[in-house]
């Protein structure tokens, strides 16, 4: 995008007249009108001032190849770093959920507290949810590939346990004579079979939404 477009743009979105921008930089009406004709350019002092009105870097401003800011080298890296930063708390989180959940079943023996340690997941996971669906403005790819690697993750750290549940209910409704150890392997092929399809499942949806935001 040329800097006029820029201009053009930037202006539009704020809400103000040629004559408006041309009052907040202390120049004249054609000065503006010239720039975003892109038949002159402004000097030093115009596009630092333009830069803090608009909020936004003299990079973008001056370089055609950004469309925006977040197209610039550093701010991609900063906000990759974020995201690897969130990714790792949100891992951590539910790593210690999973711990959790594996004394109540193994140590503790309790039922009841085994199902409420897997509340905590669920609400980890709505949160996290919640809070990408209200920056639906800010989505992008990175956002994408961001909320699938989450989920796939998620998907293996928090099947075990429900599929464990499910299996233990069942097999008290029904009663077989399995051995620990045969009953341990059905658990662990199931498990990896549900996650196996969830991963799957959350692939296939990553790629829809990877049409819609880049149509």
């Amino acid at each position: 995008m040329r800097f006029c477009d820029k201009i053009t743009y930037l202006r539009k979105q704020k809400g103000l007249s040629q004559e408006n921008l041309a009052d907040e930089l202390s120049v004249s009406r054609q000065a503006v009108s010239r720039w975003e004709m892109g038949t002159a350019m402004p000097d030093a002092s115009n596009i630092l001032q333009l830069s803090k009105l608009f909020d936004v870097t003299t990079d973008y401003l001056l370089n055609d190849d950004y469309d925006s800011d977040e197209d610039l080298p550093k701010v991609r890296k900063v906000k990759s770093e974020n995201l690897n930063q969130v990714m790792f708390y949100m891992i951590v989180i539910e790593v210690m959920i999973l711990i959790i959940q594996f004394m109540t079943v193994f140590i503790l023996q309790n039922a009841v507290f085994a199902f409420l340690s897997f509340v905590p997941f669920v609400a980890a996971v709505g949160g996290f949810e919640v809070a990408f669906r209200k920056d639906t403005q800010n989505i992008n790819e990175q956002m994408i590939t961001f909320r699938k690697k989450f989920y796939k993750i998620s998907a293996w750290l928090g099947t075990y346990f429900p599929v464990r549940f499910a299996i233990e209910a069942l097999m008290h409704l029904y009663p077989r004579s399995y051995s620990s150890l045969v009953l341990e392997c059905i658990i662990l092929v199931i498990y990896i079979a549900c996650a196996c399809l969830i991963d799957l499942q959350i692939e296939q949806n990553y790629q829809k939404w990877k049409r819609n935001i880049l149509s």
